[in-house]
């Protein structure tokens, strides 16, 4: 697969203003510029959706010089991931690079692991700076709505052959497994599992897909949340649960590139440009007049 080792997301060539438009937020409520996105799938290719994410980076990397700016990716940032393996690593040099560049310009990353991307450690800490929550935390927008942040796919309860599975593969033999492996039959263990993950996945009724509203609403009670951000699906959506909770599925970046950002308590979906302009969009991440 083709990478671009070395790579630099570079400046564009006038400033570009990532904060939402004047007159989206709650006046007299500051905070960072947020922005939430999920369900990459990152395969180390230079294809138009990983250009478009670099692009994006180097664009906050900008917005960071004049205000603080965190990004939060929702899980399956990569097709894979795994530090045991240095090839891992240099499989997606060309994003992390990004990643790292806009680090270094004060962007503050969040990431929580994913379906295929659940094994973060000390390379993202150390590289980007990164704070890895896991299957899941909390994070408070400006106007002081708790949120809750996750993947997903703890929620999807009708999956149960993939619950099983991913009770095994996340398992400390298994893990202990992949550390010892050469690198030629881990790389080739990592194949047969991702094969046969999405032969699992075509074989599957969507019913056995969709998220389980129930246990999102007990997630948030559980945590005193009004909001639940997850992705995972690959199929937006924007649900009241009941007592003024809601759920926010996000689009899948590797179906449209788009997402949603806060700035000043205000929450709102955003579709990425291939320069990585953001610009308004529906909940499905389709753009809308701006």
């Amino acid at each position: 697969m083709a990478i671009e080792p070395g790579f630099r997301p570079q400046p564009p060539t006038s400033p570009v203003d990532l904060t939402v438009r004047a007159g989206d937020g709650v006046p007299g409520v500051h905070g960072p510029l947020r922005v939430f996105v999920a369900d990459l799938h990152l395969d180390g290719a230079d294809t138009p959706r990983a250009r478009t994410f670099r692009n994006f980076c180097a664009r906050l990397a900008e917005q960071a010089a004049r205000e603080p700016v965190e990004l939060f990716i929702l899980g399956d940032l990569f097709e894979f991931w795994e530090e045991y393996h240095r090839q891992v690593p240099a499989l997606y040099e060309a994003d992390l690079a990004a990643l790292e560049a806009a680090h270094r310009a004060g962007v503050k990353i969040t990431l929580l692991s994913g379906n295929r991307d659940f094994l973060y450690g000390r390379y993202v800490r150390d590289r980007l700076g990164a704070a890895v929550l896991g299957d899941g935390g909390p994070v408070t927008l400006a106007d002081e709505r708790k949120v809750w942040l996750e993947h997903g796919d703890l929620l999807v309860t009708a999956d149960t052959r993939y619950l099983r599975y991913r009770k095994i593969v996340r398992s400390w033999p298994v893990k202990l497994l992949l550390w010892l492996l050469p690198w030629s039959i881990a790389q080739k263990l990592i194949g047969d599992l991702r094969s046969r993950t999405t032969k699992d996945k075509a074989s599957k009724a969507r019913a056995s897909f969709e998220l389980d509203l129930d246990a999102a609403r007990r997630r948030m009670e559980a945590h005193g949340c009004m909001l639940l951000l997850c992705g995972h699906t690959h199929v937006p959506q924007a649900t009241d649960t009941g007592a003024g909770r809601r759920v926010l599925v996000l689009p899948a970046w590797c179906q449209i590139t788009a997402g949603y950002r806060e700035r000043h308590g205000s929450l709102q979906p955003m579709w990425v440009d291939e320069d990585g302009v953001p610009h308004p969009a529906h909940p499905d991440g389709s753009r809308r007049a701006e």
